[in-house]
């Protein structure tokens, strides 16, 4: 069973390789954050296939290229400046041993507040 979850879930992320998703939140209910009123709340993320840990192979998800992504979509906004809040990357280097030791999908993540 842990073997066909394995599959699956390799399935998918080759499928949605090179993919970016933005997500953007617009209604903060009348409320402001201490720094002002913002925008928008973006989160961008990224899902590709990398090289030896490193190396992007098919798509990038690497931090400077979520951010640069997440930072797009917030000028697309209209936005001049963001706060970035959180941002992280994983590699699912134990899904399928040992080939996900030599190439690894990777997601990476970063979210922010549009001003």
């Amino acid at each position: 069973m842990r073997n066909l979850l394995c599959l699956i879930a390799v399935a998918a992320f080759v499928l949605a390789t090179g993919c970016t998703s933005t997500r953007v939140a617009k209604d903060f209910s009348g409320l402001q954050l201490p720094e002002g009123s913002p925008k928008a709340h973006v989160n961008t993320s990224n899902i590709a296939i990398h090289l030896l840990f490193s190396t992007p192979l098919w798509g990038d998800s690497t931090l400077p290229a979520v951010v640069k992504d997440c930072t797009a979509a917030a000028k697309a906004e209209g936005a001049s400046h963001i706060r970035l809040v959180q941002s992280d990357v994983t590699t699912y280097w134990w899904i399928l041993p040992p080939i996900t030791f030599i190439v690894q999908p990777v997601t990476a993540n970063a979210a922010g507040d549009a001003y």
